[in-house]
């Protein structure tokens, strides 16, 4: 008994009995969760929405250039192709058929949304508008703010604070108009910030405590842009059933706290972060609502789950069932002009030193699990990156990888579980076969790891056998990416690449280039920078679906272009020298997450979405010489 007891074998054995028999008890407790999108998410699809008047904070306008603010915006959310604006008069009809007057209530909003399908009320505020005529060029500056809300539930989904300015030149000069043009260009730089901000959503994985100290458990992560102290609205059915504070963020998963407990939390319910409304402060600058961090992070759940996770995985390891790789992102990329993925992963604290290489699988085509397993690539240990090409390309080229089998107990050991080489015929694994169409990649390592063997065979004395060590090689459960899309670069036809610089009207240029297959997001950008890595001198302008063209007005007061000497000069008239402008055009399916390679950081953890895009070449023009200013 005491032999038995002393057993190393049988110690570890005792102890996986134990974790295996709690192992249904919690399996489903932290089961990993797929996320669904949310019917009437804010985040995918075509959004309805009832664009009210804005009001005019300001003191200058009236309600004309409140009326002209809302127009502006109205127009912009259009163009955009993620919104659908209900008219003007469809809604002031529907209104007094309710019998309803402006301003309305959260009530009456919800009745008249209910009542023309609307998902969102977008309105706004004309803060201040400030003009500078002691400098010349005279400058006007706009402050706009823009909201979007839930109709159902009046929570902030999105929204803006922008300063638009427009500075005098030749033929507008007048502070009326020059009001009228930086409104407009405030409506549209807020409509941008809008398209480029998407609130974090995900699910309720669990729930631990009791009414008074509930501890929530969310599968969404620092990757997915969640924040220490963000507000998050619980939904079940989509009805409102609590709200949380944001204490722990991990990258995939984040612990909250509850602040106010409605109709009660369970897993699988929908959470939704509160958008941060940016504010002006009294100079009249933008402030960013930052969230507050939580008191309390709520980090007892962290310990007991990782806990719980530990002993899981020590028990399902001998079956290849454990993940040893985390934090897999795919991201669409170009290479020597053609269309690639990124793939990055890395280890996890039950892989590390212990892989042998890593295998890379496609969905759907190439996905783990299917007959006679092939991977697309096999990455040596220590290499925590792929990158996958279209068909016919072919990475077999002579390489082989492992393949484990089941492990064969002997005297001598557990080496006949150690895996076998096999080297696939060139040509057997291809790269994707189309761009346009959206791929997940999954993740596996082959890890080597000791086993301990007991001895048949005993001393003449009939003492007991002796342990024995050996290896086994085993490959661990697949993790998987979010989806990717590789996409062709956009071809870029007019202006062409320079043009004689009469040719290029200043005040009027059209541009015409084709849309990738497969995106559904674009935007042409301007910069006097012909390696677009400076932001501050983009212009960026969000481009209609399915348009082919971009006609731009005004381009003189954009605020990134004119931060070029030479631009500003030109447009003020104080030489004839025309800057070269840089144009290209990017392009993305808007559901990839976290979405193209970032172009300016090449960071896979970049949250900010406004450069992740497949860009085309650039091209290049100047502009025909102005006419003199007024003397």
């Amino acid at each position: 008994m005491k032999r038995i007891r002393k057993s190393r074998s049988a110690r570890i054995l005792s102890w996986m009995l134990t974790v295996a028999m709690i192992t249904p008890l919690i399996g489903g407790f932290i089961a990993p969760i797929s996320a669904k999108a949310q019917a009437g998410s804010s985040t995918g699809g075509v959004q309805t929405v009832i664009v009210l008047d804005f009001a005019n904070k300001s003191g200058t306008g009236g309600a004309a250039l409140a009326r002209l603010a809302t127009d502006e915006v109205a127009v912009a959310l259009a163009n955009s192709a993620r919104f659908e604006v209900l008219k003007r008069d469809e809604v002031i009809r529907t209104a007094n058929e309710l019998g309803m007057k402006p301003p309305y209530d959260q009530n009456a909003r919800l009745k008249l949304a209910a009542q023309l399908g609307a998902a969102s009320i977008v309105d706004g505020t004309v803060e201040f508008v400030k003009e500078d005529a002691k400098h010349m060029p005279r400058t006007v500056q706009v402050g706009l703010s823009i909201r979007i809300s839930e109709a159902n539930t009046g929570d902030l989904l999105s929204g803006a604070a922008q300063i638009g300015e427009a500075r005098s030149r030749a033929g507008q000069s007048d502070t009326g108009s020059l009001t009228q043009e930086a409104t407009g260009n405030a409506a549209t730089q807020g409509v941008r910030q809008i398209l480029g901000y998407t609130l974090p959503e995900g699910t309720v994985l669990s729930t631990v405590g009791d009414v008074k100290s509930l501890q929530v458990l969310i599968n969404r992560g620092s990757r997915d842009g969640v924040q220490e102290g963000m507000e998050m609205i619980v939904t079940r059915d989509k009805q409102r059933v609590a709200r949380i504070r944001v204490g722990s963020v991990f990258p995939a998963d984040a612990e909250a706290s509850v602040i106010d407990n409605i109709l009660g939390i369970r897993p699988e319910d929908k959470v939704r972060a509160v958008f941060p409304m940016p504010v002006f402060d009294t100079h009249g600058s933008i402030r960013e609502r930052r969230v507050t961090r939580a008191s309390n992070p709520v980090s007892a759940l962290g310990k007991i789950l990782l806990v719980l996770l530990v002993g899981i995985v020590v028990a399902v390891a001998a079956n290849g069932g454990s993940t040893s790789v985390t934090g897999v992102t795919a991201e669409a990329d170009t290479v020597n002009s053609g269309p690639a993925v990124q793939i990055v992963w890395r280890d996890s604290m039950f892989g590390s030193g212990q892989t042998l290489e890593y295998h890379v699988w496609r969905s759907p085509d190439l996905a783990f699990g299917f007959t006679s397993p092939l991977p697309v690539a096999a990455v040596s240990g220590g290499v925590r990156n792929y990158t996958d090409f279209p068909a016919p390309f072919s990475p077999w080229r002579g390489q082989s990888f492992n393949q484990p089998g089941p492990p064969q107990n002997n005297a001598g050991g557990n080496n006949g579980g150690n895996a076998a080489t096999v080297t696939p015929t060139a040509g057997t694994v291809t790269g994707f076969r189309t761009t346009g169409a959206q791929v997940t990649y999954q993740i596996t390592a082959v890890l080597r790891r000791p086993v301990v063997t007991q001895n048949a065979g005993g001393g003449g004395g009939g003492g007991g056998g002796q342990n024995q060590g050996g290896t086994e090689d085993i490959e661990t459960g697949v993790v998987t990416s979010q989806p990717a899309t590789p996409l062709d670069q956009a071809v870029l036809n007019a202006p062409s690449n320079n043009p004689p610089a009469a040719n290029i009207n200043i005040n009027s240029i059209t541009f015409n280039f084709s849309n990738p297959t497969g995106a559904d997001t674009f935007q042409v950008e301007l910069s006097t920078d012909p390696t677009f890595k400076n932001r501050n001198l983009i212009a960026i302008f969000p481009v209609g679906i399915p348009s082919t063209s971009l006609t731009l007005t005004g381009i003189s007061g954009n605020g990134a272009l004119r931060n070029n000497p030479t631009f500003l000069a030109f447009v003020n008239t104080t030489t004839t020298t025309s800057p070269r402008v840089f144009w290209r055009v990017g392009a993305r399916r808007d559901s990839d997450r976290p979405g193209p390679v970032d172009f300016i950081t090449r960071n896979h953890t970049v949250s900010d979405r406004t450069f992740r895009l497949i860009y085309s070449n650039p091209s290049s023009f100047t502009f025909a010489p102005l006419p003199p200013g007024p003397p």
